[in-house]
């Protein structure tokens, strides 16, 4: 019984170590076969870009009152697209409110505005980048923050 017991805990050894070094033979030979791909560095077609449509009708708007508008987007559940050929976003219109009452609150100017959108959505970096009315909307939706609010007031000293 214990030669039998010794036998088969044998082969199930061997048959181990043969599945190991095959596939580890393999492994190498698919890497050998393997070449380079190179991708085309194509321009980027926007299909559909609502961000940029909803960031201009906050700037018409010339005041944000982000609660009020925070509330409102969460009652209707709406969210906003950028389809291209690169890559689809969809973000709930809420979430994008608060990143951009955030980015306001903790940014000095509008270039630190526009960095602060980029590292907290990087999936629309590219379109950050080349947007020209961010500057604008950092100066109106800065004055509904609450450093907004501190800036405003007049300087006691």
């Amino acid at each position: 019984m214990k030669t039998l017991h010794n036998n088969i805990t044998a082969i199930l050894t061997i048959v181990f170590f043969i599945t190991i070094f095959s596939g580890h033979s393999q492994e190498k030979m698919y890497k050998t076969q393997l070449e380079t791909v190179y991708l085309k560095n194509t321009k980027e077609v926007v299909y559909q870009n609502t961000f940029s449509n909803y960031n201009e009708s906050l700037i018409a708007s010339n005041q944000i009152n982000f609660k009020k508008e925070i509330k409102f987007s969460k009652g209707k559940n709406t969210s906003l697209l950028f389809v291209s050929n690169k890559n689809n976003v969809e973000l709930i219109t809420a979430s994008y409110l608060k990143t951009i009452r955030k980015a306001a609150n903790r940014s000095r100017n509008a270039e630190a505005f526009q960095t602060f959108l980029i590292n907290n959505l990087p999936q629309l970096s590219h379109q950050f980048a080349i947007d020209n009315n961010l500057k604008e909307l950092y100066f109106i939706s800065r004055k509904d923050t609450f450093n907004g609010k501190i800036d405003a007031l007049p300087s006691v000293l």
